[in-house]
C-alpha cells in the first residue's frame, strides 16, 4: 500500500500510520492535513460510519506523515446538487439504529445460548458483528480542532457532563477568561441532569458528530444520487445529539424529519434536549472563534436554566 499511495499522490518517502484498502483502480484521492488526533479521529470516524452499511461517506485508505505533516487518505468525490432531503433523513436515521440492532441481535444470541446447552459459543459469534454497549469511542475526535474526550462511560448523562459540557466550559474560564460561566455551569450540570433524565434508558447511536450543512451533500451511485456525509466526528452517543449543530445551522426540513422519525420515532421534549445539544457546539465554537460566539451561548445558557 506504501507504494500505492506514493503512486496515487505522486510523491515519495511517506511513512504510513494507518493503512485501510486502496483498491488500484481508484481515481482521485482526497488529503486532509492536520493534527494526528485530528486526522486520526476522522479516519477511525469514517471507518466506522462505512462499517454501518447505511449512508455513504468518503472511503478511508490510511493516515500518511512526511516532513512531520499528518494528512488524512480518502477517496475524491464529486459533489452532486440539489440536496435530497427525505432521503438523508432515512439513511441517518438508519445509522443511528444499527447499534441499537446490533445489541438486540446480541441478547437474542446469549439467549438463544442460554436455553440450548449443545450450540457452541463460536458458532453463534461467527462474523456477528458485536454491538457497543457503552457511550464514548475508541479514539479521540475533533470538532474543528479541539479534541474531544471520548472515554467509555455507561451513563449517557456522565459522558455528556464530563466529556462534552465540561471540558469546553473549563477550556473557557481558563483561557477565554469566561468568568460568568463559574457559578452558572453548576446550575447547568444540574438541569442536564433533569432534561436527560429521560434518556437514561437509551442504547448508544453511533453519530457523525458535527453534521451542519456544509458536512453532507449528494454524490452518483450508479444512475442515481445519495446522501454523503463527510468531515466526522464520530461517538456513541445520544442520537438526538446529532441535531444540536444542525438546528445551530439551519435546521432541517419537514421530509426529513418524517423519515427519520418513520425508524427513529420522537421522544417527549426532544426539543429542550436538542436546545442542550446545541449549547454544546456554541460553546465549542466560543472556544474556537472567540467572543462572537460569547453571546449566543450565554442566552442559550440561561434560556437552558430558567
Amino acid at each position: 500500500m506504501d507504494h500505492a499511495i506514493e503512486e496515487q499522490l505522486g510523491i515519495q518517502n511517506v511513512k504510513i500510520l494507518r493503512k485501510g484498502i486502496l483498491d488500484s483502480n481508484e481515481g482521485k484521492l482526497f488529503l486532509k492535513f492536520g493534527e494526528e488526533d485530528l486526522v486520526e479521529g476522522e479516519f477511525e470516524s469514517l471507518k466506522a460510519i462505512q462499517a454501518s452499511g447505511t449512508i455513504q461517506c468518503p472511503k478511508p485508505f490510511g493516515i500518511v506523515q512526511r516532513d512531520g505533516n499528518f494528512a488524512l487518505v480518502t477517496s475524491y468525490i464529486e459533489f452532486q446538487h440539489r440536496k435530497d432531503w427525505a432521503k438523508f433523513g432515512n439513511l441517518l436515521a438508519r445509522m443511528h439504529k444499527t447499534n441499537s440492532d446490533l445489541l438486540l441481535a446480541g441478547e437474542r444470541r446469549s439467549r438463544l445460548l442460554s436455553f440450548n446447552s449443545e450450540i457452541s459459543e463460536d458458532s453463534v459469534h461467527l462474523e456477528q458483528e458485536e454491538g457497543t454497549a457503552k457511550f464514548g469511542f475508541h479514539v479521540p475526535t475533533c470538532c474543528g480542532r479541539i479534541s474531544q474526550e471520548n472515554e467509555w462511560t455507561d451513563d449517557w448523562t456522565k459522558f455528556f457532563i464530563c466529556h462534552r459540557l465540561k471540558p469546553q466550559i473549563d477550556r473557557l474560564i481558563e483561557e477565554h477568561n469566561a468568568r460568568e460561566l463559574i457559578d452558572l455551569s453548576d446550575q447547568l450540570y444540574r438541569k442536564t441532569e433533569k432534561l436527560l433524565n429521560c434518556r437514561q434508558s437509551i442504547q448508544p447511536a453511533l453519530v457523525h458528530g458535527d453534521l451542519w450543512g456544509g458536512n453532507w451533500s449528494m454524490c452518483l451511485s450508479g444512475e442515481d444520487t445519495e446522501p454523503i456525509v463527510f468531515d466526522p466526528s464520530s461517538s456513541y452517543s445520544d442520537p438526538e445529539f446529532e441535531f444540536g449543530i444542525m438546528q445551530m445551522f439551519g435546521g432541517w426540513t419537514h421530509d426529513f424529519e418524517e423519515e427519520y422519525e418513520k425508524i427513529m420515532g420522537k421522544s417527549d421534549g426532544r426539543h429542550e434536549r436538542v436546545a442542550l445539544y446545541e449549547l454544546y457546539h456554541n460553546l465549542n465554537h466560543w472556544n474556537h472563534f472567540g467572543g462572537s460566539y460569547r453571546i449566543s451561548s450565554m442566552n442559550l445558557l440561561r434560556r437552558i436554566i430558567g
